[in-house]
């Protein structure tokens, strides 16, 4: 039985909320931000910006769900794997590199990062959900490669804020949010599996998250 239309959408309020926020402080960001002295800042906060606004579009016309895991534990899981990018910059020995030649292949790895996140967005468009639902197959774009693409841009995405920080404490976290998005990748799957037809077949032929990787 679906979800009830009529009833708000509660994460969605909350979502558009929050990433109505981080638009605006990468906004700030950018404003205090000299883009001929610092131009691969100014790019990765103009295409941060750029995902929050294609996250706010699709949370704005996002359809009912059809089924919405209700444990705890996904829910757990989901937010801390969501979470968890931003405990980088606390855990960081000194915060982040100003400059170098680290810096600047960090600042490259989060552009790769942040461009294959707006892909893997704009092919998800608005079957977008924090915690595990179900709503529709999706296995265009780069879902015809893994059958997680945001997560597996937002796992390289975190890899450029590890290299932008110092100390052992990023890595840390980033170890962390693999498991994290492991579990969460595993609850959605479980929830697709029994309630969409043909993600059976989808799931046998394409990899998890890394392409020709596996099928597991």
């Amino acid at each position: 039985m679906g979800e009830n239309p009529a009833r708000i959408d509660l994460g969605r309020v909350v979502a558009v909320t929050l990433f109505a926020i981080m638009l605006s402080v990468n906004a700030v960001r950018l404003a205090g931000t000299h883009p001929l002295s610092h131009p691969l800042s100014a790019i990765t906060t103009v295409l941060t910006m750029a995902f929050y606004v294609l996250l706010i579009w699709a949370y704005l016309r996002r359809s009912p769900s059809t089924r919405t895991d209700l444990r705890w534990s996904s829910w757990l899981v989901a937010f801390l794997g969501t979470g968890a990018p931003f405990a980088i910059p606390l855990v960081s020995r000194d915060g982040f590199r100003e400059g170098g030649s680290l810096a600047g292949i960090a600042a490259v790895v989060l552009c790769l990062g942040l461009a294959a996140m707006l892909w893997a967005l704009g092919a998800l468009g608005t079957n977008i959900s924090v915690v595990p639902q179900a709503r529709e197959v999706i296995s265009h774009g780069p879902y015809s490669l893994v059958r997680h693409p945001l997560y597996a841009a937002e796992l390289l995405n975190v890899v450029g804020l590890c290299l932008a920080t110092t100390g052992p404490g990023p890595w840390v976290v980033a170890g962390a949010l693999v498991v994290f998005q492991v579990l969460r990748a595993r609850r959605e799957e479980a929830l697709l599996l029994n309630e969409l037809p043909g993600y059976a077949a989808y799931k046998e032929r394409t990899p998890m998250l890394v392409p020709a990787f596996g099928r597991s």
